[in-house]
């Protein structure tokens, strides 16, 4: 009698890159991350070519990943979180903030890589600080932020990354299916 037992797992890291204005690397961090229920939950979706109604009805597939997000929570990363806790919100002394684009994303043997950049401004702080103290990031497929930004892959937390209107923030994250 043969036993086959397969154990998917999802994991993923986060690596971060903090540039200051002359292009030079300020700060980099390696952290790892959370997939939460909902990222599973999309994944199934994705491959079975359904968005909630009958099997193989790909008109209402839901859309791919597409667009990263930060916010200022330091609220652990959990399952069941379906948006960051605190994202950065153009209120008071943020004129301007919005997820970064996915510009690169790649898949070989079950690794699949996304690469988004925070430019310059974004968020953008009028205050005298001029920076924002960045703790949290998700992925989502969406660009519409809070309440309405789509469904989020993962999410994670860590110590602050203080982001200032001329520094360039890139995130590089990496899933892992094993």
């Amino acid at each position: 009698m043969f036993n086959y037992e397969e154990t998917q797992k999802l994991r993923g890291s986060v690596d971060i890159k903090l540039f200051g204005p002359d292009g030079n690397i300020k700060e980099s961090r390696y952290i790892p991350n959370l997939v939460v229920q909902s990222g599973k939950t999309f994944i199934a979706v994705r491959m079975l070519g359904t968005g909630g109604a009958s099997a193989r009805d790909t008109s209402t597939l839901t859309s791919c990943m597409s667009h990263m997000g930060i916010g200022t929570s330091t609220v652990a990363a959990a399952t069941s979180d379906t948006s960051l806790t605190a994202e950065v919100v153009v209120s008071g002394d943020i004129a301007a903030y919005s997820r970064a684009s996915i510009t690169t994303s790649s898949n070989s043997t079950g690794i699949v890589t996304y690469v988004a950049t925070f430019s310059t401004n974004n968020p953008q702080r009028t205050n005298t600080s001029n920076t924002t103290a960045i703790t949290e990031a998700g992925i989502f497929n969406s660009s519409n932020t809070q309440s309405t930004g789509g469904t989020m892959l993962c999410r994670t937390t860590f110590n602050a990354v203080n982001k200032g209107n001329d520094d360039t923030l890139q995130i590089t994250w990496t899933i892992t299916i094993s």
